[in-house]
């Protein structure tokens, strides 16, 4: 693997000189790695908490040079960080204090709140601290002329681990924080644009909303008394479409050590013929009436990880945008709709062991004007969006069919999840929820594989204000539930937990990840409308890459194709899409 021959490097030039007398012989930081991985290769949790324990009674002997106590104690805190121990960090703080010269005790330092600690993100306030005290360190080693060759390669993977925390900014337009980094960088802002660029032909739009769902909404729609009581075959054949699809989403962000991330953002979606005009369809024809879809966003958010150890680590996420719609009015298409989103998305983590639980929230009001005109009681429009996901992660190695030894994975996640959406019209009220549980297992090597299932359901409720106490009901003309399969393959051609360095870049660009994706999903009807059943396969290429040339700023390419087939309308689907992003946030 890269990481040892990295450690093969790192380790051959030796302990050559030594540190000043007081701190004891000098000692090549990756000797405690190397008896890291030597003390967890292969074995359980339980034999790692034996193997800590041993090293902790006593962490060192009588007498020893302060530098020998600080590699012990940097052993100790990357066992105490494998196994989970919520006082991991006092150990690599005693390793740093004992040794304060040396810089490859603050890489580690910054590895466990960059790699081991966090909410669904690092904790990167805190690694970063520390990663610019190696660089610190690296540039007085230089000067005092103590730079080893080992400390190049501890430079090479601080400033890799400095791109990766920056990898969702975007392009840096300040120079403190660019790659390549300067020590003076911790305190300073940073400034840096993100842009991405989606296009596709698909019947997914871009938040990967069910189309089955959606599709069967529109046809019982179109079927029930509020419209045009009937749809013929050609009709629910047609309403089965994959419009063009455009969206550029902007975002200047604003980073600073001691106050988090702010984000300003503006985004631009178009999806053409995407949206049904009118849902009185004409029985005699199988034509449908479509128009555009336009929507434009502008705003601002906020996020940032909070370590509250030994509790847990909470990440907060929120925004606030203003809204621009066009098209999505029925009868009206060029009618504009112009209303506030505020979306809160909290994060909470903790290790359990050497697992971790995290449970994931997002609230989303769509606080929409009331229609004028019309009947009043018509007129209310709003949409609420609540979901939770808790996910398990086991983290500990495992004996595989056909092997006999342990092998430690990149973490196997049990999660499970439910969302509600309703969306207010008047005295109706259009509810879409899911439920859902799954895994995601990511192998040691090259292949990771995801599966879950998904039901879903949809069901429209209603007042009659004509009655003498009014109570809600269902429409039953509206009540559909479908159920999805879906399973992804993911083969990791380049793999970047491999490149711990930098590799050589071309032309100031450096590459970090190929993976080749494989998604297939099948949608089975449960109750209500069943002709949008259909099967879905594809192949997708990620491709990330940093561009050390410009700053640092880091790359995202995405392509892929997919084909799916309703099999009850007998309808074949070929559907691409493509992604370039400079930058991003959720994908």
């Amino acid at each position: 693997m890269a990481v040892v021959a990295w450690l093969a490097v790192a380790l051959a030039s030796g302990t050559a000189g030594a540190a000043p007398p007081s701190l004891g012989p000098e000692i090549n930081p990756y000797e405690c790695l190397g008896r890291y991985e030597a003390a967890s290769r292969a074995r359980s949790i339980s034999q790692m908490q034996a193997e800590l324990a041993k090293r902790l009674d006593p962490p060192y002997e009588e007498g020893e040079p302060p530098s020998v106590r600080a590699m012990k104690f940097c052993v100790i805190a990357l066992l105490k960080s494998r196994v989970g121990d919520s006082d991991a960090a006092e150990y690599y703080a005693r390793a740093v204090q004992e040794n304060p010269i040396e810089p490859g005790y603050e890489l580690w330092y910054g590895g466990y709140y960059s790699g081991f600690r966090g909410a669904h993100r690092p904790v990167l306030e805190l690694a970063e601290k520390h990663y610019y005290r190696a660089l610190e360190k690296l540039d007085a080693l230089k000067k005092e002329g103590t730079f080893r060759d080992y400390h190049a390669v501890v430079e090479e993977w601080v400033r890799k681990r400095l791109l990766i925390l920056y990898q969702e900014d975007g392009q840096p337009l300040l120079p403190w924080k660019a790659y390549p980094q300067h020590p003076s960088g911790l305190d300073a802002p940073s400034l840096s644009a993100s842009s991405q660029l989606s296009v596709s032909e698909d019947t997914r739009d871009f938040y990967y909303h069910d189309e089955m769902r959606a599709f069967s909404q529109e046809a019982n729609f179109v079927a029930s008394d509020l419209r045009a009581r009937a749809i013929t075959d050609l009709q629910v054949y047609n309403i089965v479409r994959a419009p063009m699809r455009y969206r550029i989403q902007n975002r200047v962000r604003v980073r600073q050590n001691y106050l988090g991330a702010f984000d300003f953002i503006h985004e631009y979606n178009l999806a053409k013929r995407a949206m049904i005009t009118s849902f009185y369809l004409n029985p005699g024809s199988g034509d449908l009436p479509l128009n555009d879809v336009k929507v434009q966003q502008i705003g601002g958010g906020y996020n940032r990880v909070l370590p509250l150890y030994p509790l847990f680590d909470l990440r907060f996420e929120g925004s606030f945008q203003r809204i621009n719609r066009r098209g999505t009015v029925e009868f009206l298409p060029n009618r504009e709709e112009n209303f506030n989103l505020f979306e809160l998305k909290p994060s909470l983590s903790r290790f359990l062991a050497s697992d971790k639980l995290s449970l994931d929230g997002v609230y989303v009001l769509l606080d929409m004007a009331d229609v004028a005109g019309g009947i009043t009681d018509d007129r209310m429009r709003k949409e609420v969006i609540r979901a939770a996901r808790l996910e398990y992660a086991l983290y500990r190695p495992f004996v595989f069919p056909f092997e006999n030894v342990r092998t430690a994975t990149r973490g196997w996640y049990f999660y499970a999840g439910a969302m509600q959406d309703d969306k207010v019209y008047g005295l109706r009220t259009v509810s879409a929820q899911d439920f859902y549980g799954g895994f995601r297992f990511e192998g040691a090597n090259v292949l990771d594989l995801t599966l879950q299932g998904t039901y879903l359901t949809s069901r429209t409720t209603f007042i009659d204000p004509t009655v003498v106490r009014p109570i809600e009901m269902t429409d039953p003309a509206q009540t559909f539930a479908n159920f999805r399969t879906t399973a992804v393959v993911q083969l990791r051609v380049i793999n970047p937990d491999a490149l711990p360095g930098l590799p050589p870049s071309t032309l100031g660009f450096m590459p970090d990840m190929i993976n080749v994706v494989i998604p297939i999903s099948h949608d089975l009807g449960v109750t209500g409308r069943k002709d949008y059943e259909n099967i879905r396969g594809g192949v997708e290429m990620w491709f990330k890459f940093f561009g050390t040339g410009i700053g640092g700023t880091a790359f995202l390419m995405t392509a892929g194709y997919d084909y799916q087939f309703f099999y009850r309308i007998t309808k074949s689907m070929h559907m691409a899409h493509v992604a370039l992003r400079m930058g991003w946030g959720d994908l």
